[in-house]
């Protein structure tokens, strides 16, 4: 039985003005569209979907009138469970749960977004929020830039907005005219610098000779930055991740990146970036070796009216590893699927 009721949603706008709230990168749909006051029900689940970029419970459960509801539970991406020890087989077919969780703001549609979920013996197997506990009380130091390294902070609350963003009037426009069912995540088009930068999943640096490769869990990204004195090719093909090259200046790595594809989040929830979109980042140990610090800076003046300039930071975590995380595409669009009145 449900054991409260749904409340009224209030609906979240975007406020544009000369300067726009840009989070940094998210889950790959918006929180919005769920109700920000939790239920709980009990019942039993039918099925499991363990996939990316969430994993999906499917329970049945009694209704307010006696009548049987059929829930379909979102919860975390396959990485983020596997680091709090869950697997699939804690969920089993036939199993009896109590489930907490914020339902979709479309009361016609009984999807919920999970909290946690707890079994007949009492054990509450948390679903949400970031599973990188392992590594926060770290103070293991990196003896270079290579290794596995965490995001510090958290980057998925949109309501902390890391930067402000100066909009061109077609940022602003563009800001203005957003709609989620145009979210390229949901297709699973994974986001470029800077964002990528800011998941809550783990990073990793692979130094050799002539290139260096930055690895992102989210989506599962390597970019490449060609190490060997290049420049950007003057008619290049224009990619997702961009060409990057780089060098170094002391201790630091200095990462110039160009030929951006376009990309309707390219430079922050909702602000696209276009053909002349430019990073450059640099990358060296803080914290005395336990951090890393990414400073860079910005410009894409077909959306950004001055450069951005913002800092990243990164924790060294060793005792952690890469997971895979391959985005699946009717998962990944499911939350899509039916509106919302």
């Amino acid at each position: 039985m449900v054991t409260s009721k749904l409340t009224a949603y209030r609906s979240a706008s975007l406020v544009v003005a000369t300067m726009i709230l840009c989070p940094p990168a998210s889950a790959h749909h918006h929180r919005i569209n769920f109700l920000p006051t939790p239920i709980a029900f009990h019942g039993e689940i039918t099925r499991l979907e363990w996939k990316n970029p969430h994993v999906y419970l499917y329970v049945d459960a009694e209704g307010d009138n006696g009548e049987l509801v059929s829930w379909e539970i979102e919860t975390g991406s396959t990485p983020s469970l596997a680091r709090r020890g869950i697997t699939a087989e804690d969920f089993r077919e036939g199993q009896s749960v109590t489930v907490r969780g914020h339902p979709d703001r479309n009361p016609e549609r009984k999807l919920l977004f999970a909290e946690s979920v707890t079994n007949a013996e009492g054990t509450t197997f948390l679903l949400q929020g970031r599973s990188l506990e392992a590594s926060e009380n770290s103070r293991a130091v990196a003896p270079s830039l290579a290794g596995v390294w965490a995001t510090i902070g958290d980057p998925y609350d949109r309501t902390q907005a890391a930067t402000y963003l100066p909009l061109t009037e077609k940022g602003l426009a563009a800001a203005a005219a957003f709609d989620v069912d145009h979210d390229p995540f949901a297709d699973c088009v994974p986001p470029p610098v800077p964002d990528s930068l800011s998941t809550p999943y783990l990073h990793e640096i692979i130094i050799n000779d002539d290139v260096i490769v930055l690895r992102e869990e989210y989506f599962e990204i390597d970019r490449v930055v060609y190490m060997d004195g290049r420049a950007h090719p003057a008619e290049g093909p224009r990619t997702n991740q961009g060409h990057s090259i780089g060098h170094w200046e002391g201790d630091t790595l200095v990462v110039d990146t160009a030929l951006f594809a376009d990309h309707g989040y390219g430079n922050g929830s909702g602000i696209p970036s276009g053909a002349e979109k430019h990073i450059v980042e640099r990358y060296s140990l803080s914290d005395g070796g336990t951090a890393l610090t990414i400073d860079y800076v910005l410009e894409d003046p077909e959306y950004l009216a001055a450069p951005v300039r913002d800092t990243r930071k990164w924790r060294y975590a060793p005792d952690l590893e890469l997971l895979p995380n391959q985005c699946d595409l009717e998962t990944a669009r499911r939350y899509l699927s039916a509106p919302s009145p």
